[in-house]
């Protein structure tokens, strides 16, 4: 696969973690941003989608505040991220990454699982690809796999950032062969 640029925008989950270490051979170029919902992304997106070069590839990894916050309403402005990608790079291959699970005593165990299905479904509306991130740091039980989660309960920990980084680069092959 030749080098391709690769826009990972988000969240801490996306700030916090170097990536160019984990998705060798492409240029990565991370865009997280600590504490951001979707709809502060919504606001700086522009910015995002004016940077040149352009993207190969975005990776969308956004909502876990808005969980944490116990903001479910999150999905109109969701949409309209997408709305922007497609319309400012209808040449760039856009993926919504899944909401990580988390572990807060004030959630419902499934609450990730559910939103994902819901992000899911506005995944394929748009015509983007969903990466399912969550099924790659969870049992069979819904439940986080031991060592994925740090002790916050939010963010990952080195395991999981690895477990997610081989579900990235495992997609990337399915869309750049």
């Amino acid at each position: 696969m030749t080098e391709k640029n690769l826009f990972l925008v988000g969240d801490s989950l996306i700030e916090f973690c170097d990536w160019q270490s984990l998705i060798p051979g492409h240029r990565v170029v991370n865009l997280g941003r600590s504490g951001e919902t979707v709809a502060e992304l919504l606001g700086r997106l522009p910015a995002i989608l004016a940077r040149r070069p352009a993207p190969h590839w975005l990776l969308l990894a956004i909502g876990t505040n808005n969980v944490c916050m116990e903001d479910f309403a999150f999905l109109p402005d969701y949409e309209r991220l997408l709305a922007s990608c497609r319309t400012t790079l209808p040449d760039t291959a856009v993926t919504v990454n899944s909401l990580a699970p988390v572990a807060l005593p004030y959630l419902a165990p499934n609450v990730t699982a559910r939103l994902n299905g819901l992000l899911r479904d506005l995944a394929l509306r748009k015509g983007v690809d969903f990466l399912d991130v969550h099924a790659s740091l969870t049992g069979l039980d819904g439940q986080p796999l031991p060592g994925v989660l740090s002790l916050d309960g939010v963010h990952l920990a080195s395991q999981g950032y690895r477990l997610w980084a081989e579900a990235i680069r495992r997609h990337l092959q399915t869309i750049f062969p």
